[in-house]
Order: structure tokens, then C-alpha cells, then sequence
């Protein structure tokens, strides 16, 4: 297994880039758990360069690529709110998944969060998922609640929102 390298997604042809790739594993992964029209509008909704772009922008969100030996494996992005980072994606390629780098990606964001002076890590995830489920919880989230959202084209989001904590990391972002 490689290391991974994290690369910071901001300028306009990197951000295409990345709605392109993340479509792909949106497609790929959520194709097998959701009706097709449910994955398309999906990924228009969380994953077009405009969502992306506006993300960056104007709500503080960090993008970056997941690569290892040069190439792409995944893509992670992250919001820091008041009391959290909100992981808001986490993703690996169909192919990559399995090699340990799942748990690079998560290593990232702790030291993102942790940057950030934060010691909790939210983020909400579809209830039929159960494979990604039973990953976080393996990673150590817990379950905090249940939350309901209709998104547009009547499709409804029905998530459990998981949380992280830090130990320490709030009071010295070098710990955790």
C-alpha cells in the first residue's frame, strides 16, 4: 500500500476535474444502493463544479484529491463549523478500496480538524448504506441522531448524522 498525498482542490480546472472523478465514484458506488434517478440528481446536487465551486467559496469548504503514485484514488472534503469539522465526503475508487487507505483519508481529516482547533468530526450518512455504516462505526462514530431533508425533485435524504471525538484536540491541535 502507498502513502497517501492529499492535494488541495481550488483553482476552476482542478475543481472540473474533481466533479468529473467524483461523479464517477458517486455513480459507481451509490448505483447499487439508490434508484438511477436519485444517483443522477445526486450527483448534479452535492457533486457539479457549481456546488463545488460555490462550497469553496463561499462556505469554507477544503477539497482535496486522495492520490497515491500520482494518480487519484479519492477525494475528501471538509467544512470547519463552530464546534466540528463536518466531513462531508470521503471517498475511494471501486478499485482502491480495501488497502488501508480508507483509513489515510480519516487520519487526514483529524489532522484537519485538528488544525482547525476542533475535537469533533460530524457527518451524516445515508441510512441504506449500511457497508459505510458499519465502516464509521468500526472507525470509532457513533451514531447521534436521525435527519430527514427533501433536496429538490421531490427526492428526500434520510441520513444518520455520526460524530468523532478528539480527545484534547481543542485545547492542542498536536494531540489526538
Amino acid at each position: 500500500m502507498s502513502e497517501l498525498t492529499f492535494v488541495k482542490v481550488d483553482e476552476p480546472e482542478h475543481i472540473a476535474e474533481l466533479a468529473n472523478f467524483a461523479g464517477d465514484i458517486f455513480e459507481e458506488y451509490f448505483s447499487q444502493i439508490l434508484p438511477q434517478n436519485k444517483v443522477d440528481y445526486l450527483v448534479q446536487y452535492l457533486l457539479g463544479t457549481e456546488t463545488i465551486t460555490r462550497e469553496i467559496a463561499d462556505e469554507d469548504y477544503e477539497y482535496y484529491f486522495a492520490d497515491a503514485d500520482g494518480a487519484h484514488v479519492g477525494f475528501v472534503a471538509v467544512a470547519p463549523k463552530d464546534d466540528h469539522l463536518y466531513l462531508s465526503k470521503l471517498y475511494l475508487t471501486k478499485g482502491n478500496r480495501g488497502k488501508g487507505y480508507g483509513r489515510q483519508e480519516l487520519q487526514f481529516v483529524k489532522q484537519r480538524a485538528r488544525a482547525h482547533g476542533l475535537d469533533k468530526i460530524r457527518l451524516n450518512c445515508a441510512r441504506e448504506n449500511i457497508a459505510s455504516l458499519d465502516r464509521y462505526d468500526h472507525m470509532g462514530f457513533k451514531k447521534v441522531k436521525k435527519v430527514d431533508a427533501q433536496v429538490g425533485e421531490g427526492i428526500q435524504m434520510n441520513d444518520y448524522v455520526l460524530e468523532y471525538d478528539l480527545p484534547g484536540a481543542a485545547e492542542d491541535p498536536t494531540q489526538a
